[in-house]
């Protein structure tokens, strides 16, 4: 009886210690809680630790007792938190039993003493309210999925019971009987002990509990024991009474009303049902670089609404990985601008994230892979999968091959198509190929050292290109040190712009050449220096110009009137240097009205709002009149701009 009071103690004190620690548990640990109702039943074993059967802690399986006597309860719970949960039951059973050699003696009675006494039956009825501590939570961290949990429980409650008869136990004889059985009593409880519970499924627990009940009286065998001092005298009223106590090895089932807040670890178990597929499909390499879309598809009733799914895709290869953007789905109530994607709960969805990394040579031969990670909201979004690891309750999906290796294009290194493209004094360069850049030779020779190295595009333009001819050669440079010949396009030459040696110039609306002008004097001496140069000539062309405020059609007249009166000059040259004309083509053309030469002259002049003439000009569908306007605006147009496009050019052949 002292040992198991001991136990008793002992027990007790060790779940008052966890109490403490449990709630701290709770704080501290990060993770969801599940907090239910639960209901269960349990039957099993009445085990006697009286005076009458004093096992000890197990009793023997020999004893014929042990199987005479059972007990059933029915109970109601609540988990409170990660660690700690309450519960209520009520139950019945009995307890029986006998005991050889130990002198027992009637409650209360100071004289007589029995041996081999047997207690035939004592019948109760219990209830208690207890508190269990989930230690494999509290040491181990939460996981409410945990397959096997140690829970040991506390609590107090109250016992009514009806004391069997006490016989005693004669040699070869029937029993004989002591004490009547007595009429029933209540006392109080304190029920100690501990279940190993199995999870079998999310809402159904299977469980195996041992439980002491410490009694508040010595008075279910209705007897006690008798004690001895050391000089041989019987001293069971100076002692100090030691209440009985009784076991029960049950066996049970709980049922567990679980809200379905979020059940992560379903999501987790059935994570293949979320495709992932990557487009395009090989993934390819271009320009150092391996870009493609992964798209998720979220099957409808799969994603919780509070839950969180982190998914980092990884290329792993031979010595090394990259690990790439997380992309971050939630539930459809959680509100945070940090996920990428929110999911309705009934209709599932679509989801694209576009990827870019640097090709690494090894990918040819790794692996784009993918694991989803589940938790449940708790107001933040973890950046990866290590800190959601570090800081909150997580489930995984398996891993998954989203697709293998990286397709590398075979590039011919070459170049093909050349063309080139001459105006004015620029040439373009155009070429076709799919190298990674190109050198480019323009010059007069031979390839050399290129002139422009590292293109990355298929055409290039070389501006204000001096005169001349020129030879154009495109080499293409590819991956990994692969270089292509020099090839030979078309040559280019730039022919110099074709420029008068002599302009005369005209009066308003006339075509008459009034020679003794300063501007007119000077194209007369520059003909006749063009004609004694002796420069090789076969003939001249003659280009007559008007100023474009007139009306069309008499501009047109204009124009072609002044280009007939410029031949007399050089007609008048040649005779003088007695060069016969017949020897010499004249070629006469008129033009019209200059408004190329116009916007120029405007242009690079001092006019203060020249920029606006020039645009009005541009837009204007009835030039003509916009410039007879302009002129009273700006009398510098009839002053220093008209005057000069007036005129007559005169080319040598």
């Amino acid at each position: 009886m002292k040992k198991n009071l001991t136990f008793s103690k002992l027990m007790l004190i060790a779940l008052m210690a966890i109490l403490p620690l449990s709630f701290y548990a709770q704080k501290k640990q990060n993770v969801p809680v599940e907090k239910y109702l639960y209901i269960f039943g349990q039957g099993g074993l009445s085990v006697n630790h009286t005076d009458v059967a004093d096992y000890g802690f197990v009793p023997s399986f020999n004893d014929p007792y042990l199987f005479k006597n059972f007990n059933g309860a029915l109970g109601i719970g609540y988990q409170l938190g990660k660690v700690v949960g309450i519960n209520g039951k009520f139950g019945l059973g009995t307890l029986g039993g006998e005991k050889h050699s130990q002198v027992l003696t009637p409650n209360g009675n100071a004289t007589d003493n029995y041996t081999d006494i047997q207690l035939d039956k004592t019948n109760y009825m219990e209830g208690s309210l207890n508190l269990a501590f989930n230690i494999s939570n509290l040491f181990f961290g939460y996981n409410p999925r945990r397959v096997f949990n140690f829970i040991p429980h506390i609590g107090i409650g109250g016992l009514r019971y009806k004391a069997g008869k006490i016989n005693q136990l004669v040699e070869n004889a029937d029993a004989t009987e002591l004490l009547k059985e007595k009429d029933a009593e209540m006392t109080f409880t304190v029920p100690v002990g501990a279940e190993l519970n199995f999870n079998v499924a999310r809402k159904l627990d299977f469980f195996i509990d041992y439980t002491f009940n410490w009694v508040g009286n010595d008075k279910i065998d209705q007897v006690e024991k008798v004690f001895y001092d050391n000089n041989g005298n019987r001293t069971i009223e100076g002692i100090q009474v030691i209440n009985d106590m009784y076991g029960q090895l049950n066996l049970g089932l709980r049922l567990k009303f679980n809200k379905k807040a979020c059940d992560i670890e379903t999501m987790a178990a059935n994570a293949d049902q979320i495709g992932m597929r990557v487009s395009p499909e090989p993934v390819e390499e271009k320009d150092g670089k391996v870009c493609f879309d992964v798209i998720f598809t979220v099957p409808a009733e799969y994603f919780e609404k509070d839950a969180v799914m982190n998914i980092t895709p990884t290329f792993t290869y031979n010595g090394g990985q990259v690990e790439l953007e997380p992309v971050t789905f939630v539930g459809q109530n959680v509100k945070d601008s940090q996920a990428d994607f929110t999911v309705n709960y009934k209709n599932g969805g679509e989801f694209t994230k576009p990827y870019c990394t640097d090709f690494v040579p090894e990918m040819e031969s790794g692996k784009l892979m993918a694991k989803p990670m589940f938790y449940v909201y708790n107001g933040t979004i973890y950046n990866s999968q290590d800190e959601i690891a570090n800081n909150t309750y997580f489930t995984q999906g398996g891993d998954r091959v989203l697709t293998e290796g990286v397709v590398v294009p075979i590039v011919k290194c070459e170049v093909s198509n050349i063309n080139t493209i001459v105006k004015d004094n620029t040439v373009t360069v155009r070429w076709n190929g799919d190298a990674e850049t190109y050198d480019i030779y323009f010059g007069d020779g031979t390839p050399g050292k290129p002139t422009v190295e590292g293109v990355k595009v298929n055409t290039y333009t070389f501006n204000e290109v001096e005169p001349g001819k020129y030879n154009v050669y495109v080499k293409a440079n590819c991956k990994r040190d692969n270089f292509g010949e020099w090839q030979q396009g078309p040559g280019a030459e730039i022919i110099p712009p074709r420029k008068p040696f002599a302009i005369l110039y005209y009066d308003y609306n006339s075509s008459n050449l009034k020679m003794n002008t300063k501007l007119n004097r000077e194209a007369d001496k520059a003909i006749v220096e063009r004609i004694k140069s002796g420069e090789p000539m076969t003939g001249f062309e003659i280009e007559g110009w008007a100023s474009p405020e007139g009306e069309l059609e008499l501009n047109n007249n204009l124009a072609q009137d002044r280009a007939n009166s410029g031949k007399h000059p050089v007609t008048t040259h040649l005779k003088k240097a007695k060069l016969k004309e017949k020897d010499y083509t004249f070629e006469m053309k008129g033009f019209g009205p200059d408004w190329n030469k116009f916007i120029e002259l405007v242009q690079n002049s001092n006019i203060k709002d020249k920029d606006q003439i020039v645009r009005v000009i541009q837009n204007s569908k009835n030039r003509e009149q916009e410039i007879k306007n302009m002129i009273n605006v700006y009398p510098e147009l009839e002053k220093d701009i008209l005057p000069l496009i007036r005129r007559a050019e005169i080319f040598v052949k």
